[in-house]
Order: C-alpha cells, then sequence, then structure tokens
C-alpha cells in the first residue's frame, strides 16, 4: 500500500463530500451496509488530515442528524438513539485506524492490517454485545423482526409444496429463527459480522479508488502469515466448545466460540493471501485480475455457496503450516553450492 502522506493541504471538499456520504447511507434504510465506504475511499485517495476530517464529518453529522431526526418522534428511546449513535461513531473511528493507521507508532507495537481487522472487529463486536445488555427489550424487539422477515422468506419459497410449507409453520417461527439469531450473534457471530463489514467497505473502497482516482493499492496480504502455535489455538478451542457444551457452561462456550472465531479469521486472511499470491504470480491482465477478484468476493458472500468458499480459504490457510503453497518457483538450476 502506498505510503499515506502525513502533511500537505487539506482536501476539505472530498472530505466534506466522504463525510456527508457516510452520513446519508447511515441514514438511508437498504444501503446503510455500506457507510463505511467514503471512509475507506478517503484513506486511499488523499493524506492522512483529510482522512480524519472526513471521519470528524461523519461523526458529528450523524449524530446531529440523528438527533435532530428521532430525538423529537413520539415514543423515541433517547437511551437507544444515544446507542446507535455511539455504535456508529465507534465503528467508523475503528475502520479508519484499520484502513489508515497513524504513520508513527505506538512505541515499539505495530499491527498488521489484518490483526488490525481483528482487533477492530473485537471492538465492534464487544461494542453489539454492551448495546444488547444495555438495550435488552430493544435488541429482543430487533431479532424478532429479524426472524419474521425469515420466517416470511422461508414460507414464500415452500408455497407450492404443502408438506414443505406446513413444517416450516410448525417449526420455522419468528421466536425460534430469534433464539438462533441470538446464540449465533454470541457465539463468534457479531464478531464475524463486524470483521465482514470492515471487509467489504475496504475492497469496495479499493475498487473505487482504482476506478475513480486511477490510483492502484498494492495488496499485502499476499505476505500474510500465521504463527505456527496458532493451530494449537484453534483445536483447544475446538476441544474447549465440545467440553463446554457437555457441562452446559454458557459463559466458557461464547468465549471459546469467540476464540475459534479469531482463528478461522486469521486463516481465512491466510487463505486470501494464498489466492493472492497465486494470482499475481501470473502474468495477467488488470481487468482479468479485478474479474477474478470479483469473482472470488461474489462466491464468498453468497448464501449456501459462501459456507463452501470461506471453508476452503481456511483449509487453505491451515494447510500452509504443512505444505508450502507460496513457495517460489525454481525454474533454472539451484542457487545453493553443491545442490
Amino acid at each position: 500500500m502506498p505510503r499515506i502522506k502525513t502533511g500537505g493541504i487539506i482536501a476539505s471538499i472530498p472530505a466534506l463530500i466522504c463525510g456527508a456520504l457516510s452520513v446519508g447511507l447511515i441514514q438511508s434504510q437498504l444501503p446503510t451496509f455500506f457507510f463505511l465506504v467514503p471512509l475507506g475511499f478517503m484513506a486511499y485517495s488523499y493524506n492522512l488530515p483529510s482522512v480524519w476530517v472526513s471521519l470528524g464529518v461523519g461523526v458529528l453529522g450523524n449524530g446531529l442528524v440523528s438527533l435532530s431526526l428521532r430525538l423529537g418522534s413520539s415514543g423515541a428511546n433517547k437511551y437507544i438513539i444515544w446507542m446507535d449513535i455511539l455504535y456508529f461513531a465507534l465503528m467508523m473511528v475503528v475502520f479508519t485506524w484499520i484502513v489508515a493507521p497513524p504513520i508513527k507508532r505506538l512505541g515499539k507495537i505495530h499491527l498488521s492490517l489484518p490483526y488490525r481487522f481483528i482487533l477492530g472487529s473485537v471492538i465492534g463486536a464487544l461494542s453489539i454485545l454492551f448495546i444488547i445488555e444495555t438495550t435488552q427489550n430493544g435488541f429482543n424487539e430487533f431479532l424478532h423482526a429479524q426472524g419474521e422477515m425469515l420466517s416470511s422468506i422461508y414460507k414464500a419459497s415452500a408455497s407450492t409444496d404443502v408438506v414443505q410449507h406446513s413444517l416450516l409453520e410448525q417449526y420455522v417461527t419468528p421466536e425460534t429463527l430469534a433464539k438462533v439469531l441470538g446464540l449465533v450473534l454470541l457465539r463468534g457471530g457479531g464478531l464475524v459480522s463486524c470483521m465482514m463489514i470492515f471487509f467489504i467497505s475496504r475492497q469496495i473502497s479499493l475498487l473505487l479508488v482504482r476506478l475513480i482516482r486511477r490510483i492502484t493499492v498494492q495488496e499485502h496480504i499476499s505476505n500474510f502469515y500465521t504463527p505456527p502455535w496458532l493451530i494449537w489455538v484453534l483445536s483447544f478451542s475446538l476441544l474447549g466448545i465440545v467440553l463446554s457444551k457437555l457441562a452446559a457452561l454458557a459463559p466458557l462456550e461464547i468465549v471459546v466460540w469467540n476464540i475459534a472465531a479469531i482463528c478461522g479469521i486469521l486463516y481465512l486472511a491466510q487463505g486470501w493471501g494464498i489466492v493472492w499470491c497465486f494470482l499475481s504470480q501470473r502474468n495477467l491482465s488488470p481487468l482479468t485480475r479485478l474479474v477474478i477478484t470479483g469473482l472470488i468476493i461474489f462466491l464468498i458472500f453468497s448464501p449456501g455457496i459462501n459456507l463452501f468458499s470461506l471453508g476452503l480459504l481456511i483449509l487453505l490457510g491451515i494447510a500452509e503450516h504443512w505444505v508450502p503453497l507460496r513457495a517460489p518457483k525454481t525454474d533454472g538450476p539451484s542457487s545453493t553450492p553443491g545442490m
């Protein structure tokens, strides 16, 4: 990735535009998921002061707009509104730190991009858990609404099959789906969701930077390797899931599930690095590489197919502990004397 300039004139107009776009996406209904993309675009296109100006506009603008639109409405819960504002502010700050970290290191501490993704996802997941604990009624209403939506989708898909429709009516209820969503969210679902939001926002930002600003950002993920001891952490966390389930220790089960999710994310990053390294070693045109990358992202986030795609990338990352999948090719004679 090219070094982000720390000085220079602040690009005030792009910073204001991108900050305003983040606010507009948050306040919209459908494309809220992409509210981090304008900040990522700023991070890879302009200098660091411009990025943080855009972040300030997004955080303050969203707070003011949310308070003005929702605080005066009838039946508005002020606490939930403030929690909503703080959550989006935290996500914007964390994402900006992930994609545009300060040039100066904090002492000797320097986290590479995958580890910034992990730490940022942990912070986002903890904020979700805090909101769940402090706004229990509002969160239950949200889960029930999601359960009703999923239930109606499943029933609509089985409208022509009488037997299947009857089974769905009996077992796939909003209450059941809400309970399942809550269990998944606590057991690594919140962590993985935050990571996916950050990852998708970054990839879309890189694509827009290439299309609009004509800037190509080098992917250093091809050089990422997990430490060898991580395989033991993953193994013991999987064993801990089984034992905590048998002993009915829900708090311990939640902890080990999240540890396993962190290991899975790291191995997913290593698997993605293997794929990217493979593409980089081929003499492919930028358009072909872009199409292949887009196809891979589509497979990862397609319902049903994504489980297979993500599992394959994780297995690739794990397999590299024993198989040198990114070993350089040696077409000529060895450079080592006597070999």
